[in-house]
């Protein structure tokens, strides 16, 4: 993140998204992989706040960020002052590795900056992060650009504390099967972990990536689904992994139920707490809905 991206249209659905949690009583904590402004165009796409149907996404968000906008020297601190994310905790420390010449002192860098990090954040449940540019994959905390990604480490260190995690990833040149490998590369180093992708449609593709601990699986994806729900589902989608939706696949064994025509209904729960409903008499079709909406039936 860069002081100079405030209020441009990736932030709009991105603190749309932050505050959809927040409002369903998420402590959440925003790590803003802070890095220097680098006096380039990125960042100045704002002519969305001169487009009043934009504002039904979100009418609040939107008049704080178009008064952030205005502002000459606008920055991250004033997302706060504006207090548009309830209860937040954030970490505003600079980060830095290109401006330190060795790669040890690259490292002890990082590590201090982490460490602040994670003090500060500790009381969120839900931390975001912010990078520029998303996961590091092949490069190390050594290179000078490592500031611009997360570290895997970073993430383990989050969640291994009992913390959900999700950040800010970019396809940029990936192929596809390159993106694929990179929405799944958290599975390698936490194999447990349940993994989402929400991806938002506005400008260059922006893709957030949860990283989650499986007892709180149920209760996030039905926030998430239910943020898909609202305005916001117009433009972001969730995006499988290798074309497998991790939140339907079947929990369990079917419960098998002969119907008086001699038609059987299956019924199975899924990950995400659903209910899965299927027909002999239908191939290749079936039914979801949450398991409080088919409990109804039977009260």
């Amino acid at each position: 993140m860069k002081n100079q991206y405030c209020g441009d249209v990736g932030d709009y659905g991105k603190y749309g998204l932050l505050r959809y949690f927040a409002s369903k009583g998420i402590k959440v904590g925003i790590n803003w992989y802070l890095t220097e402004d680098d006096g380039s165009n990125d960042g100045k796409f704002i002519t969305y706040l001169e487009k009043e149907h934009e504002r039904e996404y979100d009418p609040v968000l939107f008049d704080v960020l178009k008064e952030i906008v205005r502002q000459e020297n606008k920055n991250i601190a004033m997302i706060e002052a504006a207090n548009v994310i309830e209860e937040a905790i954030f970490h505003y420390d600079l980060l830095r590795s290109k401006d330190l010449e060795t790669a040890n002192e690259r490292i002890k860098g990082r590590k201090v900056w982490h460490e602040k990090a994670l003090n500060t954040l500790e009381k969120a449940e839900l931390v975001f992060a912010d990078p520029d540019n998303g996961i590091i994959g092949s490069k190390t905390v050594k290179d000078k650009e490592a500031e611009k990604y997360i570290l895997h480490s970073e993430i383990v260190d989050y969640y291994n504390r009992g913390q959900n995690i999700f950040y800010y990833c970019q396809k940029a040149r990936r192929t596809s099967e390159q993106w694929e490998a990179t929405k799944a590369e958290m599975q390698t180093y936490l194999p447990e972990a349940k993994i989402c992708v929400l991806t938002y449609h506005r400008g260059t593709q922006r893709s957030y990536i949860f990283v989650m601990h499986p007892e709180n699986y149920k209760k996030y994806m039905n926030i998430i689904y239910d943020f898909l729900r609202t305005r916001w589902g117009k433009l972001f989608t969730e995006e499988y992994i290798n074309g497998k939706n991790p939140a339907a696949q079947q929990k369990g064994n079917k419960l098998e139920i002969e119907l008086e025509n001699g038609v059987k209904m299956y019924l199975s729960t899924l990950e995400d707490g659903g209910v899965k409903i299927e027909f002999s008499d239908q191939k290749n079709i079936s039914s979801k809905m949450k398991a409080d909406d088919f409990a109804r039936y039977f009260r």
